[in-house]
């Protein structure tokens, strides 16, 4: 019994110290996280990003054959809707 009771109290210790490890490392990561945004932020400050300005994208107008095309394809799904 006093085995079993050791092995327990050993295990409890090692979860307990493998959970403060975890924690510390989660808190330490936070804090670096959070000076890097604060570094990122100044530096963007500094040294604003370059603005590219493109042209507008020109409007593809149809042709009379998609139009066409359009329309026969509004016509067959009319025609298997009504059942004819």
């Amino acid at each position: 019994m006093e085995n079993f009771l050791n092995a327990i109290s050993d295990g409890v210790i090692i979860t307990v110290v493998g959970m403060l490890v975890v924690f510390a490392f989660l808190t330490i990561m936070v804090f670096a996280m959070n000076i890097t945004s604060s570094i990122v932020a100044y530096l963007n400050k500094k040294f604003p990003p370059k603005v590219i300005e493109t042209a507008p994208a020109k409007k593809k107008t149809q042709t009379g054959e998609e139009e066409m095309v359009a329309v026969a394809i509004a016509s067959i799904l009319n025609l298997q809707r009504t059942g004819r």
